[in-house]
């Protein structure tokens, strides 16, 4: 079947260049050297988010929707995307993959870094800094995430740029998907980077290439019923939501039919969030 819509996933955290944290908590985030170093940031991931569009028009892609999906929810620059692109962007949204359905033929995700505790990567977390998520007993991160969302809907994941430890991650969890290493990380603020032109490029062409492999990858589909389990570091929270239930002083539990209501149910309290019709 041929790929004519693709939902993109984005985040910053991953790409060429990008090795610390979002400068936009910091204590200089409004003085220059705070409003330099998140621009530059944004300038990095923005060019790699075209290089992939680029690359998808280019394999005969259609539509294109981008998920703006670093916490800030504006962290891609939207007057410097190419055109025929459209970009979710913003903050307070209903859901973490707005705009998503089943008329995608095809997850692709750009910028990303490895889950929580993984040795070397790169500025890895899930969802939050130190914070581990386990589903029915394996551990996983934002990538997974997404693909079981999109899994949930017939939706494949195909394509990974981002660290070289998400990279290997994905490749761990998806039989046949195309992964771009556009650095390797060393440590949790360090890695060895490509340039960024280099980056591009090859985002721009391996993305071609799942495209034309992506018949041979099937969505990645949890099936239920789901446990869902947040486990922090420090005790946690003083106040859980109605869905979850306290294991310990360190970790949430909720149960569901499907991944699709554990997650929606835990990360925005809303357990019966409708699945999107085509």
């Amino acid at each position: 079947m041929p790929i004519k819509h693709v939902y993109m996933m984005t985040d910053l955290e991953g790409a060429a260049g990008v090795d610390d944290w979002d400068t936009r908590h910091t204590d200089y985030a409004t003085t220059a050297k705070g409003v330099f170093e998140r621009s530059e940031m944004q300038r990095l991931l923005t060019g790699e988010v075209n290089a992939a569009a680029e690359g998808l028009f280019a394999a005969g892609v259609e539509e294109i929707l981008i998920n703006d999906a670093h916490g800030a929810g504006r962290t891609i620059l939207p007057e410097e995307l190419i055109p025929g692109v459209r970009l979710v962007k913003g903050t307070n949204r209903p859901c973490w993959l707005p705009g998503l359905s089943p008329r995608f033929d095809a997850l692709v995700q750009v910028g990303m870094h490895a889950m929580t505790g993984t040795p070397g990567g790169c500025l890895a977390h899930s969802m939050s800094r130190n914070i581990t998520i386990r589903v029915n007993g394996d551990e996983v991160g934002e990538m997974q995430v997404a693909a079981f969302l999109c899994g949930a809907l017939g939706i494949p994941w195909i394509f990974t740029s981002g660290d070289s430890h998400a990279c290997t991650e994905s490749e761990g969890w998806v039989d046949g998907i195309v992964t771009v290493p556009v650095k390797e990380g060393i440590g949790e603020r360090s890695a060895i980077h490509i340039a960024p032109v280099d980056a591009r490029e090859r985002i721009r062409s391996r993305i071609q290439d799942a495209v034309r492999s992506a018949d041979a990858i099937s969505p990645l589909v949890i099936e239920g019923p789901v446990v869902m389990e947040v486990h922090h570091p420090d005790p946690w929270p003083l106040k859980i939501r109605n869905c979850a239930e306290r294991v310990d002083a360190f970790t949430l539990r909720c149960e569901a039919d499907t991944f699709w209501s554990a997650f929606h149910a835990y990360f925005f309290d809303k357990p019966d969030f409708p699945m999107p019709e085509k």
